[in-house]
């Protein structure tokens, strides 16, 4: 079983890179880390952007709030993702974010991550691939949500998040960490609680899944994965964001060879 705790070997989607910027890299986004508790708000709705943060343990989440409560659950963070990414050209946050869980967090600020832009292209590319996948998400489980009924929505959100885990922990199983409530399943999916809670005792009823407070199991994937209409064997982004990195190493080489041949 995959623990919340567990810390990265590689963050999701942006692989270490060797030499000096693997150094900058850890020094930027890896260390210090910084310890914060459950219900920790990292930035509130209306605020400027100037901090993003890389989620090494722990789950967080941002939401739309109304009268001090939240009414929309946006995006749900697990390890490697690098939070407030997609904001950081606005003005001001659009949501709020916390932790669901106890973690770890790294802080980099704008003008960090620019320096990083500017001496790593490759990183950069890697870091805007990271942020096209979070939008990804976004959009696939808003066209669910929009065009399926609610036991197909629930189970598309549950497939999402064993396909994002099995982006960063290949060795994962069917069993891992969700503490996610059904409150916030609910807000995620424009589902009342009552549904929500209903369908999962359904879902667990048929010999499909078997939910705890904390944790998730599938008993059977094929199943959920029909259900969901979710295709598990699409091309994953790590698979994108390595092959792009292995490709630009071997372009610069290349380039490299071709410049001490000149000089010669």
């Amino acid at each position: 079983m995959l623990g919340q705790d567990e810390n990265l070997a590689q963050s999701n989607g942006l692989p270490l890179l060797p030499g000096s910027l693997q150094a900058d890299l850890l020094e930027a986004i890896e260390a210090p880390a910084i310890t914060v508790k459950k219900k920790h708000l990292l930035w509130q709705a209306g605020s400027e952007p100037s901090m993003l943060y890389m989620l090494q343990s722990g789950w967080a989440y941002t939401y739309q709030a109304r009268d001090g409560k939240p009414v929309n659950v946006i995006d749900v963070f697990i390890p490697g993702d690098l939070m407030g990414i997609r904001d950081a050209s606005l003005p001001r946050h659009t949501t709020t974010a916390a932790m669901l869980t106890d973690g770890t967090v790294s802080a980099l600020t704008k003008h960090q991550l620019q320096r990083l832009f500017e001496r790593s292209p490759v990183l950069a590319m890697e870091i805007h691939s990271h942020a096209v996948r979070q939008q990804e998400v976004l959009t696939n489980r808003l066209v669910s949500v929009l065009g399926n009924d609610a036991r197909c929505r629930i189970a598309h959100f549950i497939v999402e998040i064993y396909s994002r885990l099995k982006e960063v922990y290949r060795h994962v199983g069917t069993d891992f960490t969700f503490p996610l409530l059904q409150k916030h399943i609910s807000l995620a999916l424009g589902l009342t609680h009552v549904h929500v809670s209903r369908l999962l005792k359904e879902l667990e009823e048929q010999g499909i899944i078997r939910k705890t407070r904390r944790y998730l199991e599938v008993l059977d994937m094929e199943r959920l994965a029909e259900m969901a209409r979710y295709p598990l064997d699409a091309t994953t982004d790590t698979d994108m964001g390595n092959a792009l990195h292995v490709q630009s190493v071997a372009q610069d080489q290349q380039v490299g060879v071709s410049a001490q041949k000149t000089q010669a």
